[in-house]
C-alpha cells in the first residue's frame, strides 16, 4: 500500500489525547508525514502493522505517538519495548518519546534506554523507578529479561525499529528469546527500510494479521531486486563523481568539501582505519573534521556527533555505523568516499540527508568500474553522474589548524541538577553577556550540557560564566575539544 496523497491535514484528525497534541504543537509539528498518516489510523485501533519507511520520515513519531495513546503514567509497569539495533538510535528514539509525552497526566512519562557499554548499575537503578516505555538494544534488553529486572506481564506494545538492520547484525536468536518471554496478547508494530524476504518471515512469525503500509522512500515489495525498487524522497539530489583512478578520491573530497552549499557533510568510509586517515587529511588541510566508528567509546561518539550538530565541526567521517539510527537534523550532504558494498547501504547511507522533506544532496566518488556496478542498484537510478578532474591539493600543514566559526562549551550542569536548555540561555545571556540570536544549539545530559557559541565572545563567555550559578548550581565551563 502507497501513501494516500489526501492524507489527514492536522493531528488533530487523529483524535489522539491532548497532552499528546499540546507536545506536537510545541514540537511545530503540523502536517502529518506520509507514514504518519499511513501507521497512526491503524495503529491508533489497535492493529499490528509492518511499515516500510526510510529514516527521516517521521516513524518516530509514528510509532511513538500510537505507543503514548494506549500508556497509562499511573500505572507502575513497563507498558511499552522498541527494539533497536544501535545504542545511538536508542538515546535518539527516548528523547523524541519523552517530547512527544512531555505533557502527559502526572505523575509523568518515564522513558528508559538499554544499551551495551552503557553501566548495568545505572540502568538497574533507572528500571527500579519502573519506566513505563523501555528503548533497547536486543542483547541487552535480554540481559535484563533474563535478571528479570523487567518484567513484561502488562506490556501492551512491542515496536522493532529498523528490522532489516536487527537481522543484519545477527540478532534474530536474541529477539526469538525476548519474544518468547512477552505476553502473546499485545500489539506490534514493525518498521524497515527494506523489506526483504527474512524481514517478512519475521512479520509472519511476529505479527498477527497485520497492515502492510509503504511510505515514500521506502522500497517497494515484490519490485526488481531482493529488497525491491528504490523510491528515493524527492527531496534528495543523488550525484556521482566519476574519477581516472582511486588516487584522485582525495582531492575530490577536498574539492567538495570547500564548495558553499555544502555545509554540513557526513563523509562514509569503509574501514576504521580509513576514517581515521580522512580525517587526520582533512584536519591538515583546515576542514574541522571529526571521527565516528564502531570502536569509539560512547562519550566520544556523543562529542563527535554534538560537534557536528552544533556547527563546532563542517565533517564527521564515519564507518556504516553512522548509516542508520543516528540524527543530525539539516544535515546538508553526505559524500560516500568509499563504494559501499551493496544498494541497500547505499540508500541508507544517502538517506541520512534529505530528511522530513528538507532539502539534501548525498554525492558518490567512484572509478570507472565502480560506476558500472552503482549502475545496476535500483537505489542509485536516480544519481547524476559527471566526470569529475579535482584540483590540486593544498599541501598539508601542522599550522592550518581547523578554526569553524563556532566552538562548543562543556558545562557541569545537566538533568540531575533540575538544569534546563532555558534556564542555560538565561545564564549565558545574563552573566556570559551573550544576545539570544548568538546562542546555538543546547544539548543537555544528565550531568553536564554542551552549548554552541561564536568563537570570538566564547573565551568571554567562559570567563564570565566559570564559578556561577546556574540553579543554584556552580558551574565549570570548558571547551570541547
Amino acid at each position: 500500500m502507497q501513501a494516500d496523497s489526501a492524507a489527514p491535514a492536522t493531528f488533530s484528525d487523529f483524535n489522539l489525547p491532548a497532552p499528546l497534541l499540546q507536545a506536537l504543537e510545541e514540537l511545530n509539528f503540523t502536517q502529518p508525514t506520509p507514514v504518519q498518516a499511513l501507521v497512526l489510523p491503524p495503529a491508533l485501533e489497535g492493529q499490528d502493522v509492518a511499515g516500510q519507511a526510510p529514516t527521516g520520515s517521521g516513524k518516530t513519531a509514528a510509532y511513538g505517538l500510537a505507543i503514548l495513546a494506549q500508556i497509562d503514567p499511573k500505572a507502575k509497569a513497563v507498558q511499552a519495548i522498541i527494539i533497536v539495533p544501535a545504542r545511538e538510535l536508542a538515546l535518539q528514539v527516548r528523547e523524541a518519546i519523552k517530547g512527544l509525552g512531555k505533557y502527559m497526566d502526572a505523575p509523568g512519562l518515564r522513558v528508559a534506554a538499554l544499551y551495551g557499554g552503557h553501566a548495568m548499575r545505572d540502568e538497574v537503578q533507572t528500571l527500579q523507578q519502573t519506566p513505563h516505555v523501555v528503548v533497547a538494544t536486543p542483547g541487552r534488553l535480554l540481559d535484563h529479561l533474563e535478571k528479570r529486572n523487567i518484567i513484561p506481564n502488562q506490556l501492551k506494545v512491542m515496536v522493532l525499529d529498523e528490522a532489516d538492520k536487527l537481522l543484519e547484525l545477527k540478532f534474530q536468536q536474541e529477539m526469538a528469546t525476548i519474544v518468547s518471554r512477552l505476553p502473546r496478547r499485545r500489539q506490534t508494530l514493525l518498521f524497515s527500510a527494506t523489506m526483504p524476504d527474512k524481514v517478512m518471515a519475521l512479520v509472519r512469525e511476529y505479527l498477527t494479521r497485520p497492515r502492510l503500509l509503504t511510505a515514500e522512500g521506502g522500497l517497494v515489495p515484490g519490485a526488481a531486486g531482493e529488497g525491491g525498487a528504490a523510491v528515493m524522497p524527492s527531496s534528495l539530489t543523488l550525484r556521482g563523481h566519476v574519477l581516472n583512478a582511486v588516487e584522485q578520491k582525495p582531492a575530490a573530497l577536498y574539492h567538495l568539501l570547500q564548495q558553499p552549499e555544502t555545509g554540513q557533510t557526513l563523509i562514509f568510509a569503509n574501514t576504521r582505519d580509513k576514517v581515521q586517515e580522512l580525517a587526520q587529511f582533512l584536519r591538515g588541510r583546515g576542514v574541522a573534521a571529526e571521527v565516528l566508528h564502531g570502536k569509539l567509546p560512547q562519550p566520544e561518539r556523543d562529542k563527535a556527533l554534538m560537534k557536528l550538530r552544533n556547527n563546532s565541526a563542517q565533517a564527521l567521517v564515519a564507518t556504516d555505523v553512522a548509516a542508520r539510527g543516528l540524527d543530525v537534523p539539516a544535515l546538508d550532504t553526505v559524500i560516500q568516499y568509499d563504494l559501499p558494498h551493496d544498494a541497500e547501504t547505499f540508500q541508507h547511507r544517502a538517506g541520512r540527508t534529505a530528511r522530513a522533506g528538507l532539502a539534501g544532496t548525498a554525492h558518490l566518488l567512484a572509478t570507472p568500474p565502480e560506476q558500472t556496478r552503482v549502475q545496476g542498484w535500483p537505489a542509485a537510478q536516480s544519481v547524476q553522474w559527471a566526470r569529475l578532474t579535482p584540483p590540486n591539493l593544498p599541501s598539508a600543514s601542522a599550522d592550518r589548524p581547523a578554526r569553524p566559526e563556532t566552538v562548543t562549551l562543556h558545562i557541569t550542569a545537566g538533568k540531575k541538577h533540575k538544569v534546563s536548555a532555558h534556564d542555560l540561555v538565561g545564564a549565558i545571556i545574563n552573566v556570559g553577556g551573550l544576545g539570544r540570536d548568538d546562542i546555538g544549539r543546547i544539548e543537555v545530559f544528565d550531568f553536564y550540557s554542551y552549548v554552541a557559541v561564536p568563537r570570538k565572545q566564547a573565551q568571554d563567555v567562559k570567563e564570565r560564566l566559570n564559578g556561577a550559578k546556574v540553579k543554584g548550581v556552580k558551574v565549570r565551563v570548558t571547551d570541547v575539544e
